[in-house]
C-alpha cells in the first residue's frame, strides 16, 4: 500500500481536529504549539483522548466528549518533566558508577589499570574497547586531553579517571561487566544494587532510557524495550507481570524504572530530593495517565517517593 496521505497547513490541521471532536479553548495556544512541537509528536498524546477503535480499525480519530487540546497539551507538558528529571537522575547515576569503578581499579591496580588486558574478561574485547578509546581522544579537544598529550609520552593514553570522562554509559556498562566480579560486587553495592549482574541489566535499561531523553522521546505510557532484571529485594516496590516461559518480572511500563532510579539516588545523594519532586510531577496526572505509566494504586505512600 503507497503512503498518499497529503500534508497539512497549521490551520487545516486544527480544523481537522476539532472536526473529530476536540475542544479548543484558545486557538492561539493551539495554532502555537502545532506550530512549535508538531502535529505528529503530539498525536501520541492524544491518542489516549480518543475513543477506542472499532474492530478492524487501528484508531477511531474520534474524540471522547469533553476532550480538550489544553488537556493534550497539560500531558505534553508532564511529559517533558518527567524526561528531564530521569536525565537528572540518570546524570547522578552514572557518574556515582564511573566513580566507582574508577575508586575500585586505581587503587587495586594503579592509573593505567584499563590497559591491562589480564584483568578483565578473556571474553572482552580488550584490544577493541582500546582502540575506541584511541579513537575518542584524537577526536577530543579537552582541556584535560591537551595537557596530558603536550606534558606525558608514556603511556599513550591518559589515566583511567581521565580516560573515563571521555565515555558514554553504554561503553562503561560494558566496560565494568568485563570487570572481575569482586571488583564489580563492590561498585554495584555502592550504587544500592545487590549483584554485579543486577547492576549491569539496570545500566542497560537505563542507557536505553537516556538515549530516548536525550532524543526528547516520550516516556509517558512508553513500554521500554530492555526489561529490567529480577531485583528480589526491591519487588515489594515493583509492579510483576507474568511473563510467559520466564515467570514472574518487573513490568516494562515507565513506573518501574522510575523506582529503581528513586533507589539508586537516594543510595549516591541521601539528600536528594529527586524521589520527591518525580513524585510532585507525577501526583496531579489524573488515574488514567498515572495507570498509563504503570503506576499501582498507593503509589505515592511508598517510602522511596518522599
Amino acid at each position: 500500500m503507497r503512503y498518499s496521505k497529503p500534508p497539512l497547513n497549521i490551520p487545516d490541521q486544527l480544523k481537522q481536529l476539532r472536526d473529530r471532536g476536540l475542544l479548543v479553548g484558545s486557538d492561539d495556544l493551539a495554532l502555537n504549539a502545532l506550530e512549535l512541537i508538531g502535529y505528529y509528536r503530539l498525536s501520541a498524546y492524544w491518542l489516549f483522548f480518543e475513543e477506542p477503535p472499532a474492530l478492524g480499525e487501528t484508531r477511531s480519530h474520534r474524540f471522547k466528549p469533553g476532550s480538550s487540546f489544553e488537556q493534550v497539551i497539560e500531558l505534553y507538558d508532564r511529559d517533558r518533566l518527567i524526561r528531564l528529571l530521569v536525565i537528572d537522575a540518570i546524570e547522578r547515576i552514572e557518574i556515582a558508577a564511573r566513580s566507582a569503578w574508577v575508586q575500585e581499579l586505581s587503587i587495586k591496580h594503579g592509573p593505567h589499570s584499563y590497559l591491562e588486558q589480564q584483568l578483565f574478561r578473556p571474553d572482552f574485547n580488550h584490544e577493541k574497547q582500546i582502540k575506541q578509546l584511541r579513537d575518542q581522544l584524537q577526536q577530543s579537544n579537552e582541556t584535560f586531553v591537551i595537557h596530558y598529550q603536550q606534558t606525558y609520552s608514556e603511556p599513550e593514553l591518559p589515566p583511567i579517571w581521565a580516560m573515563t570522562e571521555l565515555i558514554s554509559l553504554g561503553t562503561l556498562r560494558v566496560w565494568i561487566a568485563a570487570t572481575e566480579l569482586d571488583s564489580k560486587t563492590k561498585v554495584a553495592r555502592s550504587l544500592g544494587m545487590p549483584t554485579a549482574q543486577v547492576l549491569n541489566g539496570v545500566l542497560h535499561s537505563l542507557n536505553l532510557l537516556r538515549n530516548i531523553s536525550a532524543h526528547h522521546g516520550r516516556l509517558w505510557n512508553r513500554l521500554i524495550v530492555k526489561r529490567l532484571p529480577k531485583i528480589k529485594k526491591l519487588q515489594h516496590l515493583l509492579v510483576l507481570d507474568d511473563v510467559d516461559e520466564e515467570g514472574v518480572q518487573p513490568s516494562k511500563n515507565l513506573y518501574n524504572y522510575l523506582v529503581v532510579m528513586a533507589i539508586i539516588v537516594r543510595k549516591v545523594a541521601p539528600l536528594s530530593t529527586w524521589p520527591s519532586r518525580m513524585a510532585k510531577v507525577i501526583s496531579p496526572m489524573p488515574s488514567e495517565q498515572q495507570a498509563a505509566m504503570g503506576c499501582p494504586v498507593g503509589w505515592q505512600e511508598q517510602q522511596i517517593w518522599s
